[in-house]
């Protein structure tokens, strides 16, 4: 439902909520996180990937070339970002489909 939450930790952990304004948090290697319309998705750890839909923001973590943890942040519905996909970093710290 509206403003829904979902928190999740862990290697390959998942972590999903629906709804309008919902939020999502997974944290460990290889984590997943996703939202509906509107919401957050936070993936935090090496090889995570996060997706939502219209008007959501994605917050995916990510080591640059330095070693430094990094978070790329993406919102749904700009710069070619397309909802219901998941995106996941590359090695140049831009946003790839997973």
């Amino acid at each position: 439902g509206y403003y829904s939450k979902a928190a999740s930790s862990g290697d390959y952990s998942k972590a999903a909520s629906s709804g309008n304004y919902s939020t999502a948090a997974s944290s460990g290697n290889s984590s997943t996180a996703a939202c509906d319309t509107n919401g957050f998705a936070c993936a935090a750890g090496i090889n995570c990937s996060a997706k939502g839909n219209a008007g959501s923001a994605l917050a995916i973590g990510y080591k640059d070339n330095k070693n430094q943890n990094r978070f790329l942040c993406l919102v749904v519905g700009e710069d070619d970002i397309k909802a219901d996909t998941y995106y996941k970093v590359d090695s140049n710290g831009k946003a790839v489909e997973a």
